[in-house]
């Protein structure tokens, strides 16, 4: 009986189509930026902007699909009780490389208006433990953010 139970998860989980999948691995990612970017209860012009810069790039969009993908995040993360489930969905998809690459933008999000908030380090902290990241990468990564700011 346990047997099936398990096949009946597993069939699911092997019917979900590619799109699917990637579609909702981009809705984690948004969900993610958007997080860090509101943390301080502040979302300014320059994280938004810095956010549809990341998600026009990283996943070749346009200007509507970008809106739409937003107004899908934003919709989820009112939905859901914490990050968890985006992260979980990151976790599984993302290889080490690519979730550093995602915390690279993180970072970006968080100091493309210039400072850095304590609820916005909680929140990336957060993220740090969530995506089972090295916090000496971590820590650099945000240094070299944090430094391109303040030069440019």
């Amino acid at each position: 009986m346990l047997g099936v139970i398990k096949n009946i998860f597993d069939g699911s989980k092997r019917a979900e189509s590619a799109e699917d999948k990637e579609f909702k691995l981009k809705v984690a990612t948004c969900a993610i930026l958007l997080e860090a970017a509101t943390a301080d209860s502040n979302f300014s012009s320059q994280e938004q902007g810095k956010i549809i810069e990341i998600l026009k790039s990283r996943f070749q969009m346009n200007d509507e699909a970008v809106k739409e993908l937003i107004d899908k995040s934003n919709s989820e993360r009112q939905s859901s009780t914490d990050l968890w489930y985006f992260t979980n969905l990151i976790n599984e998809n993302l290889d080490n490389e690519e979730k550093y690459n995602l915390m690279e933008q993180v970072w970006e999000v968080i100091y493309s208006d210039g400072t850095l908030d304590k609820f916005e380090n909680y929140i990336a902290h957060k993220l740090l433990n969530m995506l089972n990241l090295d916090h000496s990468r971590f820590i650099d990564l945000k240094m070299k953010v944090k430094n391109e700011v303040s030069t440019a």
